[in-house]
């Protein structure tokens, strides 16, 4: 669980996080696929546009991950994604400030680390 670097910080990152971000990833990826993931299941592989062969990139996604900072020591207990606003390109900082304060609630000691 604990890793360093080369900064001197010692980082313990929570297998929560881990699915967190992996989950979101994998939802928006397959949301993008999505009008034609039947055809490119059985014809190429998902980051492939079948019509003209060319490789899309993988999606971007945005989160926040939490939890505390104890001297030279950051534990990440959780993550949760963020809304991007693809026509203005600025995250939704109201749904941001809200899940901060859902989880100020249940866990008061826990601070947005990244």
């Amino acid at each position: 669980m604990a890793s360093s670097s080369s900064s001197g910080l010692t980082f313990k990152l929570h297998l929560v996080a881990i699915v967190n971000i992996s989950d979101h990833f994998t939802r928006v990826k397959m949301q993008m696929n999505l009008p034609n993931a039947s055809h490119q299941r059985s014809t190429t592989s998902a980051n492939t546009n079948a019509a003209d062969g060319m490789v899309s990139p993988p999606p971007r996604v945005y989160g926040c991950v939490i939890g505390v900072q104890r001297g030279r020591t950051v534990e990440i207990f959780n993550s949760f994604e963020l809304l991007y606003d693809p026509s203005t390109h600025s995250l939704d900082r109201s749904f941001r400030e809200k899940k901060q304060e859902l989880y100020k609630k249940v866990f008061p000691h826990f601070y947005i680390l990244g």
